[in-house]
């Protein structure tokens, strides 16, 4: 059943999805309308699952269960994936390469690769205080205080380090 991202539980498992490319407002709006419907319809076991999905920046899908009613299975999961998949499909976007890193400088979201960033921390081009999307979290509470974090809180840091 579909539940306001705002009203679930903290402790909801959390799943993101970082697009290659801008989304435009028609995909926005067809990832949300079809979301919608995907969560209406999610189980595990049979149980409706407490779920919902939000769009960020217009580039990152975050898709999330509060395990608190139900708890997501493999099979639940695979059925999410499944949905991703047919989303990557119909918009012709990647939405699972998890070879590329999103950072934000002011109003701008640009995609680094993953193998580029020692060499782009040591020439400076990647700041400690750069922020950087953490879309490692597992739950609604770290996405909340812990997606959008300094390079400096981030993986990255063991560069900064180095360089010093």
């Amino acid at each position: 059943m579909y539940t306001n991202f705002n009203e679930l539980d903290k402790s909801s498992r959390l799943w993101v999805y970082q697009s290659d490319r801008v989304l435009n407002e028609t995909e926005k709006q067809f990832i949300l309308d079809n979301g919608k419907a995907f969560v209406e319809s999610w189980t595990a076991h049979n149980q409706a699952l407490k779920a919902s999905i939000e769009v960020k920046f217009n580039r990152f899908i975050i898709l999330a269960v509060d395990e608190t009613q139900a708890p997501a299975t493999g099979c639940s999961i695979d059925k999410s994936v499944h949905f991703i998949k047919a989303i990557e499909n119909e918009l012709k976007v990647n939405l699972l390469d998890k070879g590329k890193v999103a950072f934000k400088r002011n109003d701008e979201i640009f995609l680094e690769n993953l193998a580029g960033i020692k060499s782009k921390v040591e020439s400076e081009e990647i700041t400690p205080d750069l922020l950087t999307f953490n879309n490692m979290v597992t739950s609604k509470g770290d996405f909340d205080s812990h997606w959008l974090i300094p390079v400096s809180d981030s993986w990255m840091a063991r560069f900064l380090r180095a360089k010093v």
